[in-house]
This record gives structure tokens, C-alpha cells and sequence, in this order.
């Protein structure tokens, strides 16, 4: 405790908040607060809005700060001071991260420039979801901006907070038929069915509340300032609902491993995990009113509301979620006694390892069943959320055909796009010698594998893949490494975490991957920062 103290009194020679902070943090508030509700059309245009939203801003940002750090730290009347000294070493200071981002770009140069499909590899508009290397360009920029000019304040978080809700609360309505911004008006039934708020289809959905979830809650656990706590809490029970009605096994699995991981990180802080477990009970709270909502409006208006898988009904519809509530508010609840009979009480390191292991004996169980009922009985029956644990070609909704058809292609590939790939956003021409095997399962044709890293391995080759894989893992490597002296380390890499599960069974596009691409450069900006953040706890 007074260690702690001390080191929070030591003077630190930090950065001084400058014009280009600014420019970057309204930047963020931009992105989080207007991106995701801005649509020019519907549904119809909502993809390709999202994209020239995100280049046109970032491309401002991009060129206003390159000139902002020039005059700053190059020009005739560059400031001299001790304080710009530090901000000049940040940013000519090259990390493993920056080295595997520019190695990522240099791969999809090369992967464009030989692709056969050179105009698709470019812009990736004709038949893919513009995941193109001027995409790619941008991402790459708008990293290297965030990580040389990023200066902590919260106004930014209660932001992304305030935002996201928004898009909560208009994906919790249209659940129930309620159209607020006539999204809905020119769509047919199956349509309506799939697509909600401002996002888009209910995948895309899932993978929204991956990357903006993760934050908030955290956030709800580091804050000193109770009004924003709860925001922060509100935040998150309209986005436990929104993962509810989303109906998306990769938002389940996203957001399941974030708490696992979680709770595992917070296990040793009484003072942290209290606030964790508030928040859990909050979200778990909120899905039993999300019920109460919805049978008010069936009784009272007559409004019906769209389906949702067996696994959600556990938390919404049975006597299960009122028991997981109980079982929340008590620990919450002896959590909060502890406290405070025992401030900042720390556990043995025993803790998380147990809670580790435990976590690891049951992947191993879950993956040992799913090779089991794969593999050696194929016959017993699977039904509901255990179809999940037999693979084959009709597993997660035909992903599973498309996986092993995605193998089958790199295989086959010549020794050049086995490294290279076939050119970004390329999946489309790869995967066409399969589209009438396609058929049997509903679709004529595809253009993404619906796991991001197969997708990679196939459009940008094994290269590729090894630099995104460096990118992320360098990122949450450094992340875990800072957090030890800085908590707004794993609020930002909270979010790589959980978007880079839920990637397993999603695809890349410039409506949610935009999003992830900031908290990659967010965490690396935290990691090269030698401030502690003493707003944080």
C-alpha cells in the first residue's frame, strides 16, 4: 500500500497535452460515438457508408497530425523542452508490434501487386466486403497515429460508453419490431430477422458488441469517478441485452472468454473483483428486463418479438437466470464485506493460477469432445447448443464446409500464394471452384470463410496471416507486461481479446474491424506511454 503511494507521488516527466492530442481524441469520440450510427440508406448502403466514413476521417486525422508532429518535433521552431525530448523518443521508437504492423502492409503490397485480381485486391469492391489494401493502408496509418500521439483523458470512454448504448438500445427495439429510424421499411421478413440497429446483420452485430463490451466493463472496474461507473454499468446492461437479442454464437463465445479471462486477471484484488462481479450481476439483471420489457409490450401493445437461440433463452426466459443472479449478487455482495473490513486485500497467486487451470482443463474437455463426437461417434444426436461439439460440413451454420474447403484451396495453392496468397479480399475467386457444392447448404457463392484467420491464410497467404498473428499477439503480449503499472493496459486490450475470439467464426469488414484496429493501436499506445493513469485504479 504505501509502496504503491510513493511511486504515485514521484514526479514523472510525461508529455505535455498538446494540440495534436486533441486533434486524435476527438478523433476517437468520432469514431465511437458517430461511425457506428452513421448510414446514408438503410441497410442497403451501410457497408460502404461505414468505409468512406472511416478513410475520409482517418485520412484527415492522418495528414492534420503528420503536419502537427513535424512543426512540433522537426520543423525550424521545434520545442526544445524536456517534456517534447520524451514525445520525440516515442515516436521514432520502433516496437516488435510497429515491426510486425509494417511487415503485415508489406505483405499485402507484395499480395496485391501479383494477384491476379489486382483491381479487387486494391479496393476489394467488386466482390468483396472492401477489406482491400487501401483499407488495409489506412488501418496501418491510423495505428501509427494513434501510437505516437494518444494522451489518456476519460472523456473518451464515457463517450464510447454513450455510444454504444445508442446502438444497444436501437438493436434491444428492433428486437421487438420497433423501427425508430425506419430501418426496416423497404427490407422483406428474413431480412428484418437478421439485421438490427445501425450495424447490420446480427454476425456483424455479435462482433460490434466484442470490441465495445469488453471496454466498458472494464472500465466500470478501473474508474474512480462514480458517475461514470454508471454510465459505464448502464452501458453494459443494454449491451448484455443487445448480445441477447444479436442471437450470434460468435458474440457468445467472444464475450464468454473475456469474462473468463477476466475474472481470472481480477482474481487477486478484492477491490477490483468486487466491482467485476457488480457488473456481471448488472448484466445478468439486465437480461431478465430485457423479459419484462418484452412481455409488457406483448400484453399491453400486442408486439411480438424475434427469436432467440436456446442458449440466450437460459438468461432471458428460464428460472436458471434468476438463480445465476442470486449466485452474483451474494458473491458481489461478501465481496464488498471483505472490502471493507479488509481494504485492498490481495490473494495468493494461488488464485489465478487454480482459476487458470480450471479454465484450461475445460477447453481441453470441450475441444476432447468435440474430436470425440467428430471423430469416433458420429451417430448420437446433438441437439441445440451441443451441435456445437460435432464437426462437420454443416457446422456453424455450413462454416464448417467452408473450413475445410478453405484448406483444401491452400493446399492446392501454388508455393507463391501459399506464402503470399491469392491478393486481399480475394476469398470470392479463390473459394468459386466450390460454389456449386455451395448450393446444397443455401448459398450461390461466398467471399469471406467466416473465420478471419483462414481467410487471411488463403487472401494474403501464410506471410500474412504470421504478421496479423504478430500484430495481435505482440499487442496483447506488451499489454499484460504495462498492465502491471497502468490498468487502462487491459481496458484497451480487453477489446483485441475478445474481437480476435469472436474472429474465429466472423469475418473482417470495415463496419466493426475499423473498431478493433483503434484498440490494437490503443493498446500499443498504453504500452509505449510512461504514464501511470492515476484517474484509474
Amino acid at each position: 500500500m504505501s509502496n504503491t503511494k510513493n511511486k504515485s507521488e514521484t514526479p514523472r516527466l510525461t508529455e505535455k497535452y498538446s494540440t495534436r492530442h486533441a486533434v486524435l481524441n476527438y478523433f476517437l469520440v468520432l469514431m465511437f460515438t458517430v461511425f457506428p450510427l452513421f448510414a446514408s440508406d438503410a441497410f442497403f448502403n451501410i457497408r460502404h457508408d461505414k468505409y468512406y466514413f472511416f478513410l475520409a476521417l482517418s485520412g484527415v486525422v492522418i495528414i492534420a497530425e503528420a503536419v502537427l508532429i513535424y512543426f512540433a518535433y522537426f520543423g525550424d521552431k521545434k520545442d526544445c523542452s524536456p517534456e517534447m525530448a520524451v514525445g520525440d523518443a516515442n515516436i521514432t521508437k520502433f516496437s516488435f508490434t510497429d515491426w510486425a504492423m509494417l511487415a503485415f502492409l508489406a505483405v499485402c503490397v507484395i499480395s496485391t501487386v501479383f494477384s491476379k485480381h489486382t483491381e479487387d485486391a486494391l479496393f476489394g469492391s467488386l466482390t468483396g466486403r472492401n477489406n482491400g489494401l487501401i483499407l488495409i493502408a489506412f488501418y496501418v496509418g491510423i495505428y501509427f497515429v494513434i501510437t505516437r500521439c494518444y494522451y489518456y483523458m476519460e472523456y473518451v470512454f464515457v463517450a464510447l460508453a454513450a455510444g454504444s448504448a445508442v446502438v444497444y438500445l436501437l438493436s434491444v427495439l428492433n428486437f421487438c419490431y420497433i423501427d425508430p429510424l425506419g430501418m426496416y421499411t423497404r427490407l422483406d421478413a428474413k431480412t428484418i430477422e437478421d439485421f438490427t440497429s445501425t450495424i447490420g446483420n446480427k454476425n456483424l452485430m455479435s462482433s460490434f458488441i466484442c470490441v465495445m463490451l469488453p471496454v466498458v466493463i472494464t472500465m466500470s472496474v478501473h474508474t474512480k469517478k462514480t458517475m461514470f461507473r454508471i454510465i459505464y454499468l448502464v452501458s453494459s446492461a443494454l449491451g448484455f441485452m443487445a448480445l441477447m437479442t444479436a442471437d450470434s454464437d460468435s458474440g457468445i463465445l467472444g464475450l464468454g472468454v473475456f469474462i473468463v479471462v477476466m475474472l481470472i486477471w481480477y482474481s487477486r484484488k478484492i477491490s477490483r473483483l468486487k466491482r467485476y462481479f457488480l457488473c456481471l450481476t448488472v448484466m445478468l439483471a439486465s437480461a431478465k428486463i430485457l423479459r419484462f420489457f418484452t412481455v409488457i409490450l406483448s400484453q399491453s401493445f400486442g408486439c411480438r418479438t424475434k427469436e432467440i437461440d436456446e442458449f440466450q433463452k437460459l438468461f432471458v426466459e428460464s428460472n436458471t437466470g434468476f438463480v445465476l443472479i442470486g449466485i452474483a449478487a451474494v458473491i458481489t455482495g461478501a465481496l464488498y464485506i471483505i472490502d471493507m473490513q479488509k481494504p485492498n486485500l490481495t490473494l495468493s497467486k494461488a488464485v489465478p493460477f487454480a482459476l487458470g487451470s480450471l479454465f484450461a482443463v475445460a477447453v481441453i474437455a470441450i475441444l476432447s469432445a468435440v474430436v470425440y463426437f467428430s471423430v469416433v461417434d458420429t451417430e448420437t444426436k446433438l441437439d441445440g447448443f451441443l451441435s456445437i461439439l460435432r464437426f462437420d460440413e454443416s457446422w456453424g451454420t455450413h462454416r464448417g464446409f467452408m473450413w475445410i474447403k478453405s484448406f483444401d484451396i491452400f493446399g492446392d495453392a501454388s508455393f507463391f500464394q501459399k506464402l503470399f496468397g491469392t491478393g486481399p479480399d480475394t476469398f470470392h475467386y479463390a473459394f468459386s471452384p466450390y460454389f456449386t457444392e455451395l448450393m446444397k447448404y443455401g448459398d450461390s457463392s461466398t467471399n469471406a470463410a467466416h473465420n478471419e484467420y483462414l481467410n487471411y491464410l488463403i487472401t494474403i497467404g501464410a506471410f500474412g496471416l504470421i504478421a496479423y498473428l504478430s500484430v495481435v499477439g505482440g499487442t496483447i503480449a506488451r499489454a499484460i507486461k504495462k498492465s502491471l503499472s497502468n490498468p487502462l493496459s487491459i481496458v484497451c486490450v480487453s477489446a483485441v481479446i475478445c474481437y480476435s475470439v469472436q474472429a474465429v467464426v466472423n469475418i473482417a469488414q470495415p463496419i466493426t474491424t475499423p473498431l478493433f484496429i483503434l484498440f490494437v493501436a490503443l493498446t500499443e499506445a498504453v504500452s509505449r506511454s510512461n504514464t501511470g493513469h492515476n484517474e484509474l485504479v
